[in-house]
């Protein structure tokens, strides 16, 4: 049984079949820009359909972007499909190069496997706790502390040095510290940041700046900087291997799960909006869950270990 691909690569499927049709004129080219440019999720996606076909298809004899686009055009969908397929389950080779995958090492400095939190010690003598499932990129040369945190979550302990602050770097914002503790989390095209220890200047990426102090949060999006009323004890609780929510809804929390869990986690739209509060272990992700199913009416099904899916009992 085959889960369904998300809405968004659905129609990134769609758009790079007519592209390669042959008959893609300048109105649908601004028609694709303006869905390109609705959501971030498109982006997304149309950025990991290309990127799964390059890997699909490398050094494959025979297959181009030009005998693609001259299939025909349901031809042309099913072979995009096969690039994104991998066991009728899980994305295409793309995979292969996701935290926790054999050739995940090949694109990012640092990353870590499901259910894995790695730390790390700094070159100037700071150390950085990954959440599992994160990417990052280390850049300290000269004076410069530069971690660009690309998927996932992770916290610094920064040691007072000589050099410049320490910088833990997005593609919306950047935090910055001298001495301290600080968190940055990465989801659904927002970065959530904490000041755990000590103050943390936080800059958007407009150039927008506030100065967190210890205890508290922002959210930064692509509006702009939002403080935020979640404990930093309670978000930073993943880092000894527990999720504490507070009247959270449920796709907020299997969010969360995600990394810690192995195979596809998927929840049913119905249950999305449903609201729970309780502390869960990370660590024992099938016990979680049948703790969230004891306290709200969900049922969970699991598929020869490799798929899981959650919905309404």
């Amino acid at each position: 049984m085959k889960p369904s691909l998300s809405s968004a690569v659905q129609e990134a499927i769609n758009w790079m079949a007519c592209q390669r049709s042959g008959y893609f004129d300048e109105q649908q080219q601004q028609s694709f820009e303006q869905w390109l440019a609705a959501d971030w999720q498109h982006q997304e996606a149309w950025q990991q359909l290309q990127q799964r076909l390059q890997a699909t298809f490398a050094g494959v004899d025979g297959v181009s972007g030009r005998a693609l686009a001259r299939e025909r055009p349901v031809r042309r969908r099913t072979v995009l499909r096969g690039a994104l397929a991998l066991g009728g389950l899980a994305a295409g080779s793309y995979c292969l190069t996701q935290p926790g995958w054999q050739l995940a090492g090949l694109r990012y400095d640092l990353s870590t496997g499901t259910a894995q939190r790695e730390s790390i010690s700094l070159p100037d003598g700071s150390s950085l706790l990954l959440n599992a499932q994160s990417t990052a990129n280390l850049n300290f040369d000269g004076r410069k502390r530069d971690i660009e945190l690309l998927s996932g979550g992770a916290i610094v302990d920064v040691r007072a040095s000589d050099r410049d602050a320490l910088r833990l770097c997005s593609q919306l914002g950047v935090m910055s510290m001298g001495e301290g503790r600080c968190m940055m989390m990465l989801s659904q095209g927002a970065a959530q940041v904490w000041a755990l220890q000590k103050s943390v200047q936080v800059t958007h990426r407009d150039g927008t700046r506030v100065t967190l102090k210890e205890g508290q949060g922002a959210r930064l999006s692509a509006s702009g900087i939002e403080l935020i009323g979640t404990s930093a004890n309670s978000a930073s609780g993943w880092s000894k291997g527990v999720l504490e929510v507070h009247n959270q809804t449920l796709a907020t929390v299997i969010d969360a799960l995600r990394p810690y869990h192995k195979g596809v986690l998927s929840l049913s739209p119905d249950t999305a909006h449903l609201r729970i509060s309780g502390l869960f272990s990370l660590d024992h992700s099938e016990q979680a869950l049948a703790a969230m199913a004891d306290v709200l009416p969900l049922r969970v099904d699991s598929f020869l270990g490799l798929w899981t899916r959650v919905t309404l009992s």
